[in-house]
């Protein structure tokens, strides 16, 4: 279990919930913080610790930001849904992931003999 947060009133956190499988109420908080990047670097870490084959193990996450009584899921991890999930290079032809840097020799343009030649 993650340690409570003491917080004022009026001052977010973040709670990184584990969804456990066949479970109704089974979110299980991980780790509180009070900034966003800090809770998602912490879910990726998690996920790469316990299930780093993404292999089901991990069922799910959440990043929950919680503002007094206002709780907002802002970032989650389903495992059912990413594996289901169309691969880029299939979908796209290409990485889009990786910037592209343009073509790797480069480009030939066509000649026009006849039209370079009356230019000359």
């Amino acid at each position: 279990m993650a340690a409570t947060l003491s917080h004022a009133a009026g001052q977010e956190r973040y709670e990184v919930r584990e969804i456990l499988e066949g479970q109704a109420f089974g979110h299980e908080v991980r780790h509180e913080c009070r900034d966003y990047v800090q809770a998602v670097e912490f879910a990726f870490e998690f996920l790469q610790r316990r299930d780093p084959g993404r292999e089901g193990v991990v069922h799910g996450l959440e990043v929950v930001k919680v503002d007094g009584r206002l709780r907002e899921t802002v970032w989650s991890y389903d495992h059912e849904r990413e594996r289901a999930r169309v691969d880029p290079v299939r979908k796209w032809g290409y990485d889009v992931t990786r910037s592209w840097s343009g073509p790797a020799r480069p480009v030939t343009r066509p000649t026009f003999g006849r039209l370079q030649q009356r230019r000359a």
